[in-house]
């Protein structure tokens, strides 16, 4: 997908005023990634430590500042310069005459941090990086008193403020005070590398991809480390020539989402979500005055991977978005179903829930409403970073959701799959439909064997499978049509003798129960599927049964084998319509969204 690979340059790939244009992400293998150090952290008889980092193609700027640096505290000064590639960065000449600590490029800014002070620190530890202009008196400024973590109010070329990292969205990126003073609000961390602390807080960086979570959460653990919080100070004139454009990948995600319980530096704060940031699609957020929207009728958007228009509209994604919304709006909520194209919008801010029913491709959370997730399918793509970017997240496969929580360390909720009894229900049986008394299938090939109908057909079953593909692949006179109508495919289950049914791997696995076996008992018919894990658990029923081997699918496909009769059927369609409707799903989904909204805002 595109929509992760964006960027943050301008027309042309040309890099906006003051944001440096991005190279390739890879790192060359040489440079080195330093991520703490042995042992205690050695305590200098030294008033200052001076840390002077550079992106790799800024050597030329780091005598100035070793300059400054001397000039404020002295010629004996102890100060640091490191060297780091960011982005691929072009790699300059090493001069002689500089105090590098090493003479080789470190990965990125947390490795320079961690390089640079691995042989202690004096009382109070200064970093600056060459990105930024500051003189000696407002080094000095910096590093006087500093009793606690402190940012340098910056300015940025372009004329914005920088006063550090907010956290106004717990769980989304920090947002960067660009207000024209500074105020009162906790800081979750630094934004800017121009930093100050004293010897006791020091603790490692993390080596992230993305500066300013580098910044904000070494602070914000220096701040927790020593039992203190994150401050800003004016210190002079502080310019930012240029912010490096932002990496928002797994690792980075992660962190971000550890901050979900922090507190809000603004409780309650509406924000508005920026676009998605490469390559997972994390999206900024920025503050922003709307009045949210009151009462109980809340606006949804309903997240599906389903492409737009006729390619997409018989894609299963469709029809379970389109009965789940039906459900919510007879809860009196507002929905909206948006497909692939649609997945971020210019008019997002207005949504109060963001659903994400996670098929085929991951989509970012909108950080401005409660982000739900519900993994249906495909649920060996969905990465535990995943799931830490949403509010609250739900899977269809009790095994799977129980081994996510304990894998994350997020409480992953079990919500099976669901069908809609207005459509399927045991008054669609028909004696003379042409599946009546047939055992049926109904679903494409899919590209790929499915046992279960190769079985049936080399068993003689009196089979009829319906759905696209299966020309080539079963007996003429077994083929039904390659398409059904929602309506044809629900006197189908009601009709059949026996409906057959099969899972992915790893779905059943995972405890993925298909929708189609819930479709099929509440249109009052039998269905026989494959093996799936915690399926008595959940659905033990005498209108379901498990064929565990061909032997076993024999048995249960011959036209002796006794089942329930119409009228106890229909019992189990009445228990099925109750417990695992559309209906039924969307009151959890709605309980969940209003307490995730109690939480976030108020």
């Amino acid at each position: 997908m595109g929509l992760f690979r964006r960027t943050r340059r301008g027309v042309d790939g040309v890099a906006p005023v003051g944001r440096e244009a991005r190279g390739a992400a890879a790192t060359p293998p040489d440079v080195v990634r330093v991520t703490g150090w042995d042992g205690d952290l050695p305590h200098l008889d030294a008033p200052v430590t001076v840390l002077v980092t550079t992106r790799s193609d800024r050597h030329a700027e780091v005598p100035r500042l070793v300059a400054a640096a001397r000039s404020a505290f002295g010629p004996d000064a102890d100060v640091r310069a490191l060297s780091y590639v960011a982005d691929a960065s072009p790699r300059g000449a090493f001069d002689a005459a500089l105090p590098w600590v090493r003479r080789q490029e470190l990965d990125g800014l947390g490795s320079a941090i961690n390089a640079g002070v691995a042989g202690g620190v004096g009382r109070t530890l200064v970093l600056v990086d060459t990105s930024v202009q500051i003189d000696a008196d407002g080094l000095r400024a910096l590093a006087r008193d500093v009793g606690c973590p402190v940012q340098a109010v910056v300015r940025t070329a372009a004329g914005e403020h920088r006063n550090g990292a907010l956290l106004v969205r717990p769980g989304a990126l920090p947002w960067s005070d660009d207000r024209a003073a500074s105020s009162d609000d906790l800081l979750l961390g630094a934004d800017q590398p121009v930093v100050s602390m004293p010897q006791g807080a020091v603790v490692p960086a993390p080596c992230l991809p993305d500066e300013r979570t580098v910044l904000t959460s070494w602070t914000a653990d220096a701040a927790h480390h020593a039992e203190t919080a994150v401050r800003s100070r004016a210190v002079g004139p502080v310019v930012r020539t240029v912010e490096p454009g932002r990496t928002v990948d797994a690792a980075v995600v992660d962190v971000v989402a550890g901050w979900r319980d922090r507190p809000s530096a603004r409780p309650g704060a509406d924000v508005v979500a920026g676009p998605p940031l490469p390559p997972w699609g994390a999206r900024p957020v920025t503050p922003a005055a709307r009045s949210r929207t009151t009462g109980d009728r809340l606006t949804w958007s309903v997240k599906i991977a389903a492409p737009a228009g006729s390619e997409g509209d018989g894609w299963g994604d469709v029809h379970f978005a389109g009965e789940l919304a039906a459900a919510l709006e007879r809860l009196g909520q507002r929905v909206r179903v948006d497909r692939r194209d649609a997945h971020v919008r210019g008019d997002d801010g207005a949504d109060d829930v963001t659903l994400v029913v996670r098929g085929l491709d991951r989509v970012p959370p909108n950080p401005a409403s409660v982000n739900l997730l519900w993994v249906i399918s495909h649920p060996d793509d969905v990465a535990d970073t995943e799931l830490r970017s949403f509010d609250r997240a739900f899977a269809a496969g009790p095994a799977w959701a129980a081994a996510a929580s304990a894998r994350s360390g997020l409480t992953v909720t079990p919500l099976l799959q669901a069908t809609d009894p207005s459509v399927f229900h045991p008054g669609n049986r028909s004696a003379t439909d042409p599946d009546a008394g047939h055992v049926v299938f109904v679903g494409s090939t899919r590209g790929a064997d499915r046992p279960v109908v190769a079985d049936a057909v080399s068993l003689g079953a009196d089979l009829r499978v319906h759905g696209p593909g299966w020309t080539d692949i079963v007996p003429s006179d077994l083929l039904g049509e390659p398409g059904l109508s929602r309506a044809e495919v629900a006197r189908a289950y009601a009709s059949a003798r026996v409906v057959l049914n099969d899972h992915w791997p790893g779905m059943a696995t995972g405890g993925f129960v298909s929708n189609r076996v819930f479709d099929v008992l509440a249109a009052g018919g039998v269905v026989v599927t494959d093996p799936v894990e915690g399926l008595a658990d959940v659905l033990a029923v005498p209108t379901l049964a498990v064929a565990g081997s061909r032997d076993e699918l024999e048995r249960l496909l011959a036209p002796e084998h006794p089942w329930p009769s119409a009228s106890e059927r229909a019992v189990i369609a009445s228990r099925i319509a109750a417990e695992h409707s559309f209906d039924a799903r969307a009151r959890v989904l709605l309980d969940a969204a209003r307490a995730e909204r109690t939480r976030l805002f108020g």
